[in-house]
């Protein structure tokens, strides 16, 4: 067996055992196959545009465009009334008529071809993806002798996915249904979700959420390295040097582990102490920055934003690696990239659209070809605006309030200098000590500079509200750091390629950064795989408690799939003691008449609202009654917090047994139904 065989079967191995360790053959089959057929469109549009070049393009870009596409192809049906496991089925193979005019575009970008060193490189790259989630994504839902332990630190992603999935398979038409305000859209870019709600449906009674959505995130995350890896090929990095670019990238973005592991043994404070950090957000907890997370996290929970951000850097290649300066065919492409980008993540979207259109505007200016730059922003402007049109049309913005703020962030400027250094300093060390030599070799990597402008703009003067003054610094960060896999790769090479006096030094400081970085994703890593508390509360594990879990067996199984259950959403909003604002629809699968999401803005209606709501658990019983009927709650589910926070609640609700009748009750929660 040769060496690219080997790595296959060794990736192929690590994959399986990731994959049996977090669902069930049957399961696994299901959402394998499923996800296989969502990639496979992309697959055999870029097989018709490039078939000189190999399997390396397709493997690397394919998956991301299929999935976009097809994710597109079933939102319209979905929203045109269409339900059923066939969409699963229908919505690749209408995606797939794409390869056919894809044949058209061939030679019109500069696209790598496949060697033979790729495909024994390549494999062995993608061990990064088990070693990274394959503890962390065994332990999701683990059953516990104190109840299904969710680590809590990414439970507002992952716990957000489960309510917008479980709302989607509920198949609400037109639209779905805002599980936090009653008689409202949901209004959130929901689309890269409807592939899971889907599965779902189909698969509810042999195949649990979890599984679905993890495996659909070990498939993204493998996609996502494999597309790192093909964008710095496609840049002509070799592939020995490629593939340390990507690791470099994926492990060792930030000083905030080696930091706090030195500060730590200043102050001999035990390496226990550890397990009770967000490690990745050590520039907010200690510096009051923005936080920058790694590429790591993105591969843990958030495979609806790395979709988006991929389609969106294609558009961004669309544009830079063009054959033809004048090219409105490539424009129009890309177009229809950045605009699926905004429908898939729409901030990410508006993101590398802006540095699409700055890099395209210096290109213009220096070329003084202003017919250039009319052809282009129309061809580019005419799916875009048909994707911003879809974003509307789908009801992702909330038009009772401003989302974006145009202003001075200063939370980004607090420290900045030294936030900075802490939230990317390897990657910065590596990115400055390369760029001479990139400036020299002019590979045209100068799509990477619109986009590193764009980001600084975005991160210092535009705010999405009500996130803390943060979100931006997510996008930003792994905007940053995937390019840099590609800046890395080129230093590497010319590093290793090029003898001079200064290349133990280069060296030096490739190896150092990379090795201070790493303790930050290897503290990462363990923190979130480890399920057990630690120290005082809050604890970064939630368990729904065996009592809560035999409640919403008993919501799922006795309550219509529309009905709203209502507990008291100010106890339980995010960073409250007891927090748990996605409980209900993210567990029970249920609404809330009225509750306090973190991932929907603005916030203010859904403060206004809970505040009210919440009245019911102090009021009178028939006052209580009464706001209930006229928030259209169907059942009332009181919890510990509840009671702690409303002495006697229970004695109210049982004094209407007509009413509020009592038809759940166990040794902590109790549900009435609303008459």
């Amino acid at each position: 067996m040769n060496l690219r065989w080997a790595g296959v079967a060794v990736a192929t191995a690590a994959y399986l055992a990731t994959l049996l360790a977090i669902a069930t053959p049957g399961a696994l089959a299901f959402g394998v196959v499923t996800q296989v057929l969502f990639f496979l469109p992309g697959v055999l549009m870029i097989r018709a545009a490039a078939p000189a070049q190999g399997w390396l393009p397709a493997f690397a870009f394919g998956p991301f465009i299929g999935q976009a596409v097809s994710s597109l192809v079933l939102t319209l049906l979905w929203v045109a009334g269409a339900r059923g496991g066939w969409l699963l089925l229908a919505a690749p193979v209408i995606s797939a008529a794409l390869a056919l005019p894809a044949r058209t575009l061939r030679d019109r970008w500069t696209i790598p071809s496949a060697e033979r060193l790729d495909g024994a490189v390549l494999p062995l790259l993608l061990l990064v993806v088990p070693l990274i989630v394959g503890l962390p994504f065994a332990h999701v839902g683990d059953i516990t002798p104190d109840g299904q332990a969710y680590r809590a630190y990414f439970t507002a992603d992952y716990v957000w996915r489960r309510a917008v999935v479980l709302e989607l398979a509920k198949g609400a038409s037109p639209l779905p249904v805002n599980p936090y305000f009653a008689g409202d859209a949901l209004h959130y870019y929901w689309m890269p979700h409807m592939l899971n709600a889907v599965q779902y449906r189909v698969a509810d009674a042999w195949a649990t959420l979890d599984e679905l959505l993890l495996i659909h995130s070990v498939a993204i995350d493998l996609c996502l390295v494999a597309f790192l890896y093909g964008m710095a090929r496609t840049f002509r990095v070799r592939p020995w040097a490629a593939a340390p670019g990507v690791l470099f990238a994926v492990l060792a973005s930030s000083f905030e582990g080696a930091y706090v592991l030195f500060d730590n043994s200043l102050k001999n404070v035990p390496l226990s102490a550890l397990t009770n950090l967000n490690i990745d957000a050590i520039s907010r907890w200690y510096f009051q920055g923005i936080p920058i997370d790694g590429l790591q996290r993105l591969l843990f929970y958030q495979p609806h934003h790395a979709a988006g951000y991929v389609i969106g850097f294609i558009g961004l290649l669309a544009i830079a690696t063009r054959t033809r300066s004048k090219d409105g065919v490539a424009f129009a492409i890309a177009g229809a990239c950045l605009g699926l980008a905004t429908v898939i993540s729409s901030f990410a979207g508006l993101m590398v659209t802006a540095a699409a259109a700055l890099y395209e505007l210096i290109g213009v200016a220096r070329a003084r070809d202003m017919g250039r730059g009319v052809l282009h922003a129309v061809a580019a402007g005419i799916p875009l605006g048909i994707c911003v049109g879809l974003v509307y049309a789908l009801k992702y913005v909330d038009t009772g309030g401003q989302v974006l703020e145009v202003a001075v962030n200063r939370l980004a400027f607090h420290d900045v200098i030294w936030v900075t250094i802490l939230s990317c300093g390897p990657i910065l060390a590596v990115t400055l000590l390369a760029l001479p030599i990139v400036w020299q070799e002019r590979r045209g990597v100068a799509i990477f500079g619109a986009l590193a402008i764009t980001s600084l703009v975005f991160y210092f003067f535009v705010n999405v509200r009500d996130h803390q003054d943060v979100y931006v610094g997510w996008r930003v960060g792994h905007f940053m750091f995937m390019s840099a896999a590609v800046i890395i790769g080129i230093l590497v090479e010319r590093v290793a390629t090029t003898a001079s006096a200064l290349q133990p030094l280069q060296w030096a400081v490739i190896v150092v950064a990379f090795l201070s970085g790493l303790p930050t994703t290897v503290i990462d890593v363990y923190n979130t795989q480890d399920i057990s508390p630690h120290g005082e509360p809050p604890y970064w594990t939630m368990m729904i408690a065996p009592d809560e879990r035999q409640a919403f067996d008993w919501i799922r199984t006795n309550t219509r799939i529309d009905a709203t259950v209502q507990i008291d959403p100010l106890i339980r909003q995010a960073g409250a003691k007891d927090d748990n604002w996605a409980y209900i629809p993210g567990f029970a699968g249920r609404r809330l008449a009225y509750g306090l999401p973190i991932s929907m803005v603005p916030i203010a209606k859904y403060e206004q609202a809970s505040a009210e709501i919440q009245k019911l658990f102090d009021e009178s019983p028939l006052a209580a009654y009464e706001r209930a009927m006229k928030a259209k709650v169907n059942y009332i589910l009181v919890g510990p917090p509840e009671r702690a926070a409303h002495p006697g609640v229970d004695e109210r609700f049982n004094t209407l047994p007509n009413q509020l009748p009592l038809v759940f009750k166990n040794a902590t929660i109790s549900i009435y139904q609303v008459n």
